[in-house]
């Protein structure tokens, strides 16, 4: 029975050290090495090819590994080069320092062992660069876990989210559908009893999640104003940031048809006025809603509100 071919992650490894082994064991046959490694002699082969187009920063022939393996027998002809201690850039050393951020996230906090030897690394790292850089996930892993356990089990949920668009924080029992992605980022599409329908959550916004039997699902919710607003406006300058903000089809902003000295009449909708209003006003003023004018006299109201803020005696003196 053929063997499975290597895991990439088993492979890596395997890479990392054959280079010091063929370095001390010049002229070891093919056989011998596969032998060495638990691997067939093509999956060997297979690694000598890759080895073969790896080296030192530069990757021209001069740093490239120098491999032969042609007669059968393997030997590495720069060996003393390799061998020679590397020092790395403080950018390389930043990239390593945000990779052991996530290693240590990524591992049991069983493995008491690794965490310190991770921690140990980073102090001598960041004893060379400065607390300069530091990664941490933008979801709570325990927060997903319960989420996951809630999809595989189909048991409801009760998250604390915070909204971007009504920018509040509220608690919803959902029941949850899958996990998926929305421009790069994580997201959950589950059924929302306090909206009566299917939202998307993003889950870098959910605070908390806590599993709920079926008992305690909110079964008579009231349904909050889910009206669709509407508004009209024309976007006289900066299309594509102003069609990105609204959410809309960017492509329409790069289209060969748009003249830049025009302004370009577009529709924009939401489940929430107030972030129309906040969304017009950071448009600095480029955007001019024609209608309805309700939503434009909001937003001049909120503007002018904003402008006054800026007369208090602390910022005059």
């Amino acid at each position: 029975m053929a063997k499975q071919p290597s895991s990439p992650i088993a492979k890596t490894a395997r890479l990392l050290d054959l280079v010091p082994y063929i370095t001390t064991h010049q002229g070891i046959s093919v056989k011998d090495l596969a032998k060495e490694f638990s691997i067939s002699t093509e999956e060997l082969l297979d690694d000598l090819n890759t080895l073969w187009m790896c080296g030192l920063p530069g990757y021209t022939p001069l740093e490239l590994i120098d491999l032969s393996f042609e007669s059968g027998y393997v030997s590495i002809r720069n060996a003393e080069i390799l061998q020679k201690v590397r020092l790395l850039t403080k950018d390389e050393l930043v990239v390593v320092a945000i990779g052991l951020d996530f290693l240590r996230e990524s591992i049991s906090k069983d493995r008491v062992d690794l965490i310190a030897a991770i921690a140990s690394l980073q102090i001598k790292i960041k004893s060379l660069i400065g607390d300069i850089a530091q990664a941490s996930p933008t979801v709570d892993s325990a927060r997903r876990a319960v989420i996951l356990r809630a999809i595989k089990e189909r048991k409801d949920l009760e998250i604390e989210y915070h909204s971007l668009i009504r920018d509040e924080v509220s608690t919803r029992a959902v029941t949850p559908l899958e996990l998926g992605e929305d421009k790069g980022i994580e997201v959950l599409l589950a059924y929302c009893s306090k909206a009566l329908g299917f939202r998307t959550f993003r889950l870098d916004n959910v605070k908390q999640a806590r599993l709920l039997d079926s008992s305690q699902m909110i079964s008579d919710a009231k349904s909050e104003s889910e009206e669709l607003f509407r508004a009209k406006c024309k976007v006289n300058s900066r299309l594509r940031t102003t069609f990105e903000r609204f959410r809309l089809e960017t492509a329409l902003a790069t289209a060969p048809s748009v003249d830049s000295g025009k302004a370009v009449a577009v529709e924009v909708t939401s489940f929430s006025r107030d972030w129309l209003v906040r969304n017009f006003m950071s448009t600095l003023a480029n955007t001019e809603i024609t209608e309805p004018a309700e939503l434009a006299k909001a937003v001049g109201q909120k503007s002018q509100a904003t402008l006054e803020l800026y007369k208090n005696e602390r910022f005059s003196s």
